[in-house]
């Protein structure tokens, strides 16, 4: 049975993955853009004029490439700031293999419930938020909810070298209801 938590969730990470990749792109159509003319360079003072259509091919595959990289990086840029924030209820908590996965339902206005998972770098993560939730009686979280045809969410957790960021601990205390 396929797993429903992936479909409704928002991973803003591959944003910068995205934006990685459309630099390094923009970067190989540049060395294309330099080929291209270094062939038609020589050939020209070679005294046979050719066309160098492997690197033009090269340099509208790239361009290509590295556009919807960019496009894709700015798509999620709008979708984060254009989030509405709100409280999701978590269900497991759970370290596996070195990350710590968190479950839970958001209730999105005008479309009911939503389950999200998020993933998180440390099983740490996981042992810390656990006593935090104890500790404060509460299995509320603050989330994030991206609408659309089918909203997205995710948990709004700040970690920092694989354990709960200490300045951020009071941002995860949300209203018990």
């Amino acid at each position: 049975m396929p797993n429903n938590n992936t479909k409704s969730s928002f991973e803003p990470r591959i944003g910068i993955v995205q934006l990685v990749f459309g630099i390094i792109y923009a970067f190989v159509t540049g060395i294309a853009i330099v080929l291209a003319y270094y062939v038609w360079d020589t050939s020209v003072k070679a005294g046979t004029p050719q066309q160098p259509w492997m690197q033009y091919f090269f340099i509208v595959l790239f361009a290509v490439m590295a556009a919807k990289s960019f496009f894709m990086y700015a798509r999620i840029k709008i979708l984060l700031n254009n989030g509405v924030h709100t409280v999701g209820t978590v269900d497991s908590i759970e370290p596996v293999r070195g990350i710590t996965i968190v479950r839970g339902r958001i209730d999105v206005k005008d479309y009911g419930e939503i389950e999200i998972e998020s993933r998180y770098a440390g099983e740490s993560v996981a042992h810390e938020l656990k006593h935090f939730l104890e500790d404060e009686h509460t299995r509320k979280l603050p989330a994030l909810v991206v609408h659309g045809k089918s909203p997205r969410g995710m948990f709004v957790i700040k970690t920092y070298a694989g354990h709960l960021d200490q300045n951020s601990i009071n941002a995860l205390k949300v209203n018990h209801k």
